[in-house]
């Protein structure tokens, strides 16, 4: 049997006589119908396994998904998973919806990353309005404690460590929209050292140590007090380099800032997020970023 997914963004009288008639028309050719919202679509990541299901039914089960209305509360998750079917070659309509370029979300990032292989932290994403719905799955796959990472913010900001099942209600109270955010959660990884990478074409030209300077503070943005301590590029790890790099090409940016964490104990390096338009240190005298920027600017103009 064939089975096609149509997703809308609610379920009311006209969308389901909308399916209704749908399923009447191929009655006989083997062919299941199946309405759901956007707002009940659940993703996993964890390494190489990415999973996407809606309602308990993974979206690999099914031979078409049609996106029939999104609207604008909808239309990031749904170009995020536009990317998703794409890569995995499952049909969708329209395919305009993977054209989302540097418009997704922190987590259209995430998911892009890990589709090439790349090392992000294991993460789920659900919409705000099931996050209690799924709060024990997000917490038996992903331990205690976890991170939440509001989506509209930058620089540390909107990122929360949750210890316990109260923390996830506490959320609509910092929401900075209100209610109407949305949150992606991570894997709780021990860091021993984070650093930001800047990604120029395809090399990494600058790199720097994040140093935690608050007690009890968990973020290495700069941006929330904490230093930094540019190093020689020439002594750049081979590891660190390539990820940045590879990660830059997968998002598609010439200009990127990569911040990477090297794990404690494991000496494992994990990809935390790329910044498009990356913050810079425009003091020049301890930064070689506004230098190394304006050299890559000006044999970009002369290609």
């Amino acid at each position: 049997m064939k089975k096609i997914l149509i997703l809308v963004d609610k379920i009311g009288p006209k969308k389901e006589l909308f399916a209704e008639l749908v399923a009447q028309r191929l009655a006989g050719k083997d062919v299941r119908i199946v309405l759901a919202r956007f707002s009940d679509l659940y993703f996993e990541i964890d390494g190489k396994y990415i999973k996407v299901a809606i309602e308990g039914t993974a979206l690999a089960d099914f031979d078409l998904v049609y996106f029939r209305r999104a609207g604008d509360k909808f239309s990031g998750v749904a170009a995020t998973l536009a990317c998703y079917l794409k890569e995995r070659r499952i049909k969708y309509i329209d395919t305009a919806w993977s054209e989302i370029g540097p418009l997704g979300s922190k987590f259209t990032s995430v998911l892009k990353l890990a589709m090439a292989g790349l090392p992000v932290f294991p993460t789920i994403y659900v919409w705000q309005t099931n996050i209690e719905k799924y709060q024990d799955k997000i917490i038996k796959k992903l331990g205690l404690p976890l991170v939440a990472k509001e989506l509209s913010l930058q620089r540390g900001k909107g990122v929360s460590l949750i210890e316990s099942k109260e923390d996830f209600r506490k959320l609509s109270l910092t929401d900075s929209r209100g209610g109407e955010n949305k949150y992606m959660f991570q894997k709780y990884i021990d860091i021993k050292d984070e650093y930001r990478v800047l990604v120029l074409g395809e090399k990494a030209r600058v790199w720097e140590r994040k140093i935690i300077t608050a007690k009890g503070e968990f973020r290495h943005n700069i941006a929330l007090g904490g230093k930094e301590e540019f190093l020689p590029i020439a002594k750049i790890p081979q590891n660190i380099s390539s990820v940045a790099v590879l990660g830059s090409k997968t998002l598609n940016l010439q200009i990127a800032g990569v911040d990477i964490a090297v794990e404690k104990g494991t000496g494992k390096v994990w990809l935390v997020e790329i910044n498009r338009g990356p913050g810079l240190t425009y003091d020049t005298k301890i930064s070689p970023e506004i230098y190394e920027l304006a050299d890559f600017l000006a044999k970009e103009s002369n290609k």
